[in-house]
């Protein structure tokens, strides 16, 4: 275990030897700094392809420092834990810059995110995910929202909603109880919002920083009308799986159950938006298909998607 180096980039893997890859040998180009190191989570137990990737860049030179951490029990909570109880045990490490198996930075990325962290003192920062469509994928697609970059002004902000581009202090880490990333979501997905949510209950400070960009694999099966639907059916589930968490009781699920009639209530008249020439109509049933989603969750279903998204 390389310690001492007060930037750690995690990267948590599962059965992504290529795409990890990629993203390694991204970050040896950019990363300039002398008190960077990357550690790179992997998830699988069997065949271990993460580990594979992180031994034959060792072999052949690597130059940044490289540590693996195998993280046998499955499940999304589990390596972002192991990730966060790691780095923690090096009284060194002051942030630790997530970005997925899947995604690559763009120039300027670490930077982006400290000088944001810096200026406005905040305790995480996120950055912007830019699609990169493999193949040709038809005109909506690049149009939908579920593929379009978010958008805000550079600075302090409100409620983060992701881990994918994202700085966190070590500060931050300790607002919250452990576990960080709480089991209950560990096959669900959610999982970071509901960390980013109790951080925005505990009162962290958030920035965004728009030039922190990062590039994110689009497979063809991913730039299909299914997939989408599935995508965004998920996401209100696991935005209800949060809410539940912080509004516990009946009356609080009672309150969430108003609130998501209502705004299905709305979507569905919002469906014949669907005729009108020029209307985005995939993310117009998006938003309904959304609204299943919560009642779902809040009918106590459950879900498991990990490895499958």
């Amino acid at each position: 275990m390389t310690v001492g180096k007060a930037i750690w980039i995690a990267i948590p893997t599962f059965r992504r030897p290529v795409e990890l890859r990629h993203l390694l040998d991204s970050l040896a180009k950019q990363i300039q700094r002398h008190d960077v190191m990357l550690l790179v989570a992997d998830n699988d137990g069997t065949a271990q392809e993460g580990a594979a990737v992180v031994q034959a860049l060792r072999d052949a030179g690597y130059p940044l420092p490289l540590t693996l951490l195998p993280v046998p029990q499955s499940g999304l909570c589990a390596v972002r834990n192991a990730i966060c109880a790691t780095a923690m045990a090096d009284p060194a490490m002051r942030f630790i810059a997530m970005i997925d198996d899947d995604e690559w930075p763009q120039p300027g990325w670490l930077d982006a995110l400290l000088s944001c962290q810096e200026r406005v003192g905040a305790d995480v920062v996120a950055g912007p995910v830019d699609c990169h469509f493999q193949g040709q994928p038809p005109r909506w697609a690049r149009e939908t929202l579920i593929f379009r970059p978010e958008q805000r002004a550079w600075g302090a902000t409100g409620m983060l909603w992701a881990s994918n581009n994202l700085l966190v202090s070590r500060k931050a880490l300790t607002m919250v109880e452990r576990p960080w990333f709480d089991p209950r979501f560990n096959h669900s997905g959610g999982e970071d919002l509901d960390f980013l949510v109790r951080l925005h209950a505990a009162s962290a400070r958030f920035g965004w920083a728009p030039d922190a960009r990062v590039n994110e694999w689009v497979p063809p099966d991913r730039a299909r009308l299914s997939w989408v639907l599935k995508r965004m059916w998920r996401i209100g589930f696991t935005e209800t799986l949060a809410r539940r968490k912080q509004r516990p009781g009946v009356a609080g699920r009672a309150r969430l159950l108003a609130r998501t009639i209502a705004i299905l209530t709305a979507r569905t008249v919002g469906l014949a938006a669907l005729l009108l020439p020029g209307a985005r109509r995939v993310d117009i049933a998006g938003q309904w298909v959304k609204c299943w989603g919560r009642l779902y969750a809040l009918s106590g279903g459950a879900h498991s998607h990990y490895g499958a998204l």
